[in-house]
């Protein structure tokens, strides 16, 4: 059995933030934000931690690993208030990549100690597998807020060139895919490396990646020497109870350097076909998807614009009610991969990204974010994000490529959805 004790706290917000700057530099933090920032969860050390390997189906892995974790929690539990946090791999088996370690078939924790922050209501609870100590939770929080980490400073990054070919192999899929009568749509990713010289201040890193970009979720995963951090905006799905949500989010193009030319790009990319007709095969996609589990969808029948800080996307918004037993899990084997991050016909699709891919996903594009012991959930999409190994860093960015997509301009837009990460590393650099 584990042990759990909560308190609901009425915190002042310096308060709060005070102990998150003091979590973000504890050895193991784990770290979700919602995009209309009204949800946090906030994660320190870890009492359970699942690896899958490359053997099993990794989701079946972190499944029977967060069943068991259900099995172990007192009965008078605010189940609602503890989540495990973390993200799952792209693919469902995965092979082992010297660069991922073993994060290669993804990573999920269950925090030691978990503050939950919902529209200014904050809950913490402490999960041990063993009983507590004298103190009560409120010392132990107080002894974390005293807790000074050590200072670090990212004095430069080198990004290496990389995947040169990249272009033409758009080109190339471009052609493929306008001779198959089946395939529609492949998401090829295009992968950026690099070198950090000087170790990143996990406080200043946090706090840039929410300036630099509003409006989008924010994660981190840190364990030890390996962090993963995203901005991503786009949603998989959320889960409270029968109500789920999501979106369809394809078509890309940048911001303007004023409101008029914002508008007018806005503009250019509602009437663009090739942007039309990408965003089209993802909703039709989603929906149909969704039509499995529910007879109840609203969707709105035009796609609407989301602007990010780099890019503005076509965005439609899509809800439903779930009128199965089907729970989280089940939930994301359906939704996962979209056409927004596989393509389209998936089976296709998938099978050309693992022979074009210069490198394994791994979390990039995969599932990421928490699922609340109560089976309550927010799975988002790793993109717009970054892989930290010690002084090793690793970008992704992906373009949907359709017949006729020309490989300059996908190059151009994947640059586009580099720059939230590249951005982050350039506030960080000499701090």
């Amino acid at each position: 059995m584990l042990n759990v004790r909560q308190i609901r706290v009425n915190w002042s917000k310096d308060k709060l933030q005070k102990l998150i700057d003091a979590a973000v530099n504890q050895e193991i933090f784990s770290f979700f934000e919602s995009s209309d920032e009204q949800t946090k969860w906030i994660g320190i050390g870890s009492t359970s931690r699942i690896n899958p390997d490359s053997v099993q189906n990794s989701f079946d892995v972190v499944r029977d690993w967060f069943l068991n974790i259900q099995k172990q929690l007192p009965k008078k539990t605010d189940l609602n208030s503890i989540a495990v946090i973390g993200g799952f791999s792209f693919y469902q088996f995965s092979e082992k990549s010297k660069f991922w370690q073993n994060w290669s078939g993804g990573v999920f924790v269950l925090p030691r100690i978990i503050i939950k922050i919902s529209n200014d209501k904050v809950v913490i609870s402490e999960i041990r597998e063993h009983g507590f100590s004298g103190d009560k939770l409120e010392d132990a929080l107080d002894k974390i807020m005293r807790f000074d980490g050590s200072s670090s400073t990212l004095r430069s990054f080198t990004k290496r060139n990389d995947s040169p070919d990249w272009s033409k192999t758009v080109d190339e899929l471009a052609g493929k895919i306008s001779q198959d009568e089946i395939l529609k749509k492949v998401v090829l990713g295009r992968f950026s490396e690099g070198i950090l010289d000087g170790q990143i201040d996990s406080n200043k890193l946090l706090k840039g990646l929410q300036a630099l970009n509003r409006n989008t979720y924010h994660f981190i995963l840190k364990i030890k020497d390996q962090m993963f951090v995203s901005a991503t905006p786009e949603r998989l799905f959320k889960l409270e109870d029968e109500d789920f949500s999501t979106a369809a989010v394809a078509g890309t193009i940048k911001r303007g350097d004023s409101q008029l030319s914002d508008d007018k790009l806005s503009l250019e990319l509602y009437k663009d076909e090739k942007n039309r007709a990408e965003h089209s095969i993802v909703a039709t996609e989603i929906l149909s998807k969704i039509k499995s589990f529910s007879d109840d969808i609203e969707s709105s029948k035009v796609p609407m614009i989301l602007k990010n800080q780099t890019v503005q996307h076509l965005y439609t918004p899509i809800n439903a009610k779930i009128n199965t037993d089907k729970n989280v899990f089940d939930l994301i084997k359906i939704m996962h991969p979209t056409p927004a991050l596989g393509g389209f016909p998936t089976k296709q699709a998938l099978e050309l990204i693992t022979q074009l891919e210069t490198r394994k996903r791994v979390m990039f594009g995969a599932p990421i974010g928490y699922i609340t012991l109560s089976g309550n959930a927010e799975l988002i999409v790793g993109i717009r994000s970054m892989y930290i190994n010690k002084n090793n860093f690793l970008l992704f960015a992906g373009a949907g490529i359709m017949p006729d997509s020309v490989g300059s301009s996908e190059f151009s837009e994947t640059e586009l959805k580099l720059q939230p990460m590249l951005k982050l590393l350039q506030y960080l650099e000499g701090k």
